[in-house]
């Protein structure tokens, strides 16, 4: 084998280091042209049974955020996202209360008392093929809807 100078090694090292800055850099812009990307939780929640959620009371689901509600007309979902600053209401006497600025909602998801600008929103709900309710917590509906069961 041939005795290699000191220009020949200068050159397999500037060429090594090439190669592995050229290596890195397309490694590096590959990763970025396939970051991992998180669009936010899911909408979607399957919350079980319709028989899980009785007649009277608002029944929390906090799986998804919402309060299920039965009466003679069927199951509505109200979404629990106080309408002020996302904060979790939680059911205080007839009505709902945000614990973090006190915006009082009355049973049906209505501002009684401010900051909230706005009512509660009422969200979609589904049973699915298995007979699970399942709600989408990014499909507003009327506060008339109900999910009529058999």
């Amino acid at each position: 084998m041939a005795e290699v100078g000191r220009r020949g090694f200068l050159r397999y090292l500037g060429v090594g280091a090439g190669v592995l800055l050229f290596g890195e850099s397309a490694w590096a812009t590959l990763r970025f042209a396939r970051a991992p990307v998180s669009y936010g939780p899911p909408s979607r929640h399957a919350l079980g049974p319709p028989g899980d959620y009785p007649a009277g009371a608002p029944t929390y689901a906090d799986e998804a955020g919402v309060f299920v509600m039965r009466d003679e007309r069927g199951l509505r979902a109200l979404s629990a996202t106080c309408t002020h600053l996302g904060c979790t209401v939680r059911k205080d006497g007839d009505g709902f209360l945000c614990p973090c600025h006190g915006s009082r909602y009355d049973n049906a998801g209505r501002v009684l008392a401010g900051p909230a600008p706005r009512s509660l929103r009422f969200v979609r709900l589904v049973l699915d093929r298995r007979g699970r309710l399942v709600v989408d917590v990014d499909a507003e509906v009327d506060a008339d809807t109900h999910l009529k069961l058999g």
